[in-house]
């Protein structure tokens, strides 16, 4: 099919399984149909994903795209969240002369197994790249963990860079797995909520010792008080115990009360300093 239309860029219902100079094509996760989207998220083409790529290569003809070549930074979202929300920090990684993919997941949808086997698919896709790096937030931080502590061939061809996490859940999130007895709760929420008791989360290996990794744990007032007021406060260890827990290089605190985290230049900075130079 080649009808062309804007779309909403797909936050829920699809998943993003490549990347290149913007374009992006997503997976159906019901249907499991493609979709080939421009950079303005028009879609171009629809069909399997062999189609999709083939007519993706003739777009490149058209349009003389030029090639994507050196250091990648991947986002990966948080529960309830889309690309969108990385948008302020994209702009930024562009400007210190790195190309960034933020990628849609439907995290309400799948288990963490599932999110971990389609980024697994995408960097297996990642075509033209010498070096990736991840910033996550959230339940990113647990799919990248899946990810990094299993075999894949994208390992042999790309170098691993350095990774931010924003607030990962590593000791599981109180809240969602109360939340997971509640049907209506749980059909919101999706399959990831039963998975985030502690116990199951602390169970899953962190990141391996040999990537540089840094944790930034950020906490607005109101939900502190929220968590407070329905006891559902989560494990909170030392920076010292967070950095054994977690084999982080760094653990700092930033608070934030911005509607999106990554409008904090304070983080957005952190985020640059430790991709470029190792250190918050």
């Amino acid at each position: 099919m080649n009808n062309q239309f804007y779309t909403m860029g797909g936050g829920h219902f699809w998943e993003d399984v490549f990347f290149y100079q913007k374009w992006r094509i997503q997976r159906n996760y019901i249907t499991k149909r493609c979709r080939l989207l421009d950079n303005w998220d028009i879609r171009r083409h629809e069909g399997t994903f062999e189609e999709c790529r083939k007519a993706f290569i003739k777009y490149i003809e058209i349009y003389e795209l030029g090639r994507q070549k050196g250091h990648m930074v991947v986002m990966l979202h948080g529960l309830g969240q889309s690309k969108n929300v990385f948008k302020p920090l994209w702009r930024i990684v562009l400007q210190n002369n790195m190309m960034a993919a933020a990628i849609n997941y439907p995290s309400t949808q799948k288990n963490i197994e599932s999110h971990a086997r389609q980024i697994d698919f995408f960097l297996n896709h990642l075509l033209d790249v010498e070096k990736v790096s991840f910033v996550t937030y959230g339940l990113g931080g647990i799919l990248l963990q899946v990810l990094l502590n299993r075999d894949s061939d994208w390992k042999k061809h790309l170098k691993i860079g350095r990774i931010v996490e924003i607030s990962p859940p590593n000791h599981g999130d109180r809240l969602l797995f109360k939340l997971s007895g509640n049907k209506i709760s749980e059909f919101i929420l999706g399959p990831v909520s039963r998975e985030m008791g502690q116990r199951r989360i602390e169970s899953i290996p962190p990141l391996p010792k040999n990537i540089e990794s840094g944790i930034i744990r950020s906490s607005s007032w109101w939900n502190k008080y929220f968590r407070k007021l329905t006891k559902t406060e989560n494990l909170q260890l030392s920076a010292q115990e967070e950095k054994r827990f977690s084999n982080a290089k760094e653990v700092i605190d930033i608070p934030d009360n911005h509607w999106n985290i990554f409008d904090n230049e304070k983080i957005t900075g952190s985020i640059i300093n430790f991709l470029v130079k190792g250190k918050f």
